[in-house]
């Protein structure tokens, strides 16, 4: 049976509180959300993510690379496709982050617009949660 240890959490925004921001162009990248974690020896970090978008171009909306930072080192990335016209559209993932030291880490969430076609806004919901495990 696991043993949580530590959650933590960065919730902007909330279908009740919602935001609207543009998604950067690659090389740039928005920050989505930071929080700090602590790991016991031999645990895991599951992390996971909801953010909601809406393409308010007229194309297609370009795709999206989300990418899940540890003490300022990518860990996770991966790639949504993009949203038709004046669509809203939410995106879910989640990573277990293993096999780590015991300590206090520091985890990310960035987006970043990948195609040349216009980039989405992040309407929310916003919200980036982990949960120290120890298995």
């Amino acid at each position: 049976m696991a043993q949580i240890i530590d959650f933590g959490k960065n919730v902007p925004s909330s279908f009740s509180q919602t935001t609207s921001f543009s998604v950067q162009v690659l090389p740039n990248s928005t920050i989505l959300g930071q929080f700090g974690l602590n790991v016991a020896a031999g645990g895991s970090a599951l992390l996971q993510a909801t953010v909601g978008l809406q393409n308010t171009g007229g194309t297609p909306g370009a795709d999206c690379i989300y990418t899940i930072v540890r003490n300022g080192a990518a860990i996770f990335s991966i790639r949504a496709g993009g949203i038709p016209a004046e669509v809203f559209d939410g995106v879910s993932f989640s990573y277990m982050d293993s096999g780590l030291p015991a300590g206090y880490y520091a985890y990310g969430l960035t987006v970043s617009a990948f195609t040349g076609a216009a980039p989405p806004n992040v309407v929310g919901p916003l919200v980036f949660s982990g949960m120290s495990l120890l298995m």
